[in-house]
């Protein structure tokens, strides 16, 4: 038994305003509330970011292979969401440490609309709840990256190829706006 779109954004939505777990710099250091009452992303210590967010791609991919450990923050050994906070962190975004609170730092992205560079969230249990168990990048051409327990290791697949995640989709977020200049092309 699967949840529909809506509920997926309510979902989405509803987890923004819960406090985080990790030091309140993640917060303004990625996403922030707007006059509008909506989350925006963009970095605003950019003098610590030296590369592009183009460079996420060749980072994460860089790291294909890595053993997957449940708890391993890398770079020898990745768990999901370690994985994906050693890659934000390469290029100087830091993102809190689990995939449940990484799922509510910046913009709330549906499947339809995943650029590279967001990062996906799924809900990986027998008996899916809605709730974040799972976390990697998306590459675009419906793949992406991750550090998976099925496979043990750092691995790409494809939404279109691997059903089984598609299934499990939850949301996408993006921590850059898209027309800043750390956004991906």
């Amino acid at each position: 038994m699967g949840i529909n779109e809506a509920q997926k954004e309510e979902s989405a939505l509803a987890i923004q305003d819960k406090p985080y777990t990790e030091p309140p710099e993640y917060i303004e250091y990625i996403s922030y509330k707007n006059n509008d009452n909506n989350y925006n992303t963009e970095s605003y210590n950019n003098k610590n970011i030296q590369k592009t967010l183009n460079s996420i791609k060749t980072i994460a991919k860089s790291f294909l292979g890595t053993p997957y450990v449940w708890g391993a923050t890398g770079p020898k050994k990745f768990d999901c969401s370690g994985f994906t906070r050693w890659v934000y962190r390469d290029i100087g975004i830091k993102i809190p440490r689990v995939s449940r609170d990484q799922a509510r730092v910046g913009q709330y992205v549906s499947y339809s609309n995943l650029q590279p560079g967001d990062m996906v969230f799924f809900d990986t249990k027998k008996h899916r709840s809605g709730k974040v168990t799972h976390v990697g990048i998306y590459l675009g051409n419906g793949d992406f990256i991750h550090a998976s327990s099925a496979g043990k290791k750092v691995v790409i697949y494809n939404f279109n190829k691997k059903e089984y995640y598609k299934k499990r989709f939850l949301w996408g977020r993006r921590l850059v706006k898209p027309n800043s200049k750390y956004a991906l092309n």
